[in-house]
């Protein structure tokens, strides 16, 4: 192993339209440039086909690997969206890797994560199975995020491990923390916390473009009077990556997804049956 390596895999530096480039000068960080936003789908397509995958695959996916994969797929469908920022500048990511929380005891005072690499081209089961792997892995040694004792340095601290990550774009094992260790985006599930919506925030060193949590699924009643069931999807966006043009598309993108899954998840579904 090396001792000085890449730490995050980049295609290249992207051109800015006029905008980006001003948007990029404006805001001085994430907290500045965040944006909420609520895409809310109809969800009877999804657990239909979950409903079926799992039937047919003997894997227990649920919603929050739906949309894990779905996430995933955004990324992969808008290249310029996966991109951090570099020194005033946008780097487009090679990868769409998933962050997920992961709480680590019932009272939910630890809390630990994981990040699902590559989840573009895994199926929702193969997903399922690692976040399940993973999870026991780390209730069972403990969290893996590393903090420093003395209080008056852990702000320091963390913005001189961000710029070397992200801003040098260099890691190395006597760093202690796993190479790439954010991924390209975030998915928390909220519904547990009973809110109808909530927006997770962005966090300021993993450089994120953008964060979803999962709302409760709720059924709503349309104008013919048919009940069905809806799921907010609760979005968080870097600004400065990401304007209303892109954040269309991602909404757009989601929404056919939810629509069709079978037209979408299935493309990349190479589990075996």
């Amino acid at each position: 192993m090396k001792w000085i390596e890449e730490n995050v895999p980049l295609t290249g530096r992207l051109e800015l339209s006029s905008w980006r480039t001003q948007a990029l000068s404006t805001w001085n960080s994430v907290s500045d440039a965040s944006v909420p936003a609520v895409v809310e789908v109809n969800a009877e397509p999804m657990i239909r086909f979950l409903e079926q995958h799992n039937q047919d695959k003997g894997a227990r996916a649920s919603p929050v690997h739906f949309v894990i994969k779905a996430v995933a797929l955004a990324l992969r469908e808008l290249p310029n969206v996966n991109c951090l920022i570099r020194n005033g500048h946008l780097y487009q990511r090679r990868d769409a890797d998933i962050f997920i929380p992961v709480t680590l005891d019932t009272d939910g005072h630890e809390l630990s994560y994981f990040v699902v690499r590559n989840a573009d081209t895994k199926s929702v089961s193969e997903i399922a199975e690692e976040l399940t792997r993973a999870a026991w892995t780390l209730r069972k040694e403990g969290t893996r995020i590393k903090t420093v004792t003395n209080r008056w340095l852990r702000r320091p601290f963390m913005r001189l491990i961000e710029y070397v990550l992200f801003s040098l774009n260099i890691w190395s094992p006597a760093m202690g923390i796993p190479k790439n260790p954010f991924g390209s985006a975030a998915v928390t599930d909220l519904s547990e916390f009973g809110a109808d919506y909530m927006f997770p925030p962005l966090l300021p060193f993993a450089r994120f473009p953008f964060v979803v949590g999962i709302g409760s699924i709720r059924n709503r009643y349309g104008p013919d009077g048919v009940s069905e069931r809806w799921m907010p999807l609760c979005l968080v966006f870097d600004h400065r990556i990401i304007d209303g043009v892109f954040a269309g598309r991602i909404y757009k993108f989601l929404r056919r997804v939810w629509a069709a899954p079978e037209d979408h998840i299935n493309a990349t579904d190479a589990s075996p049956n």
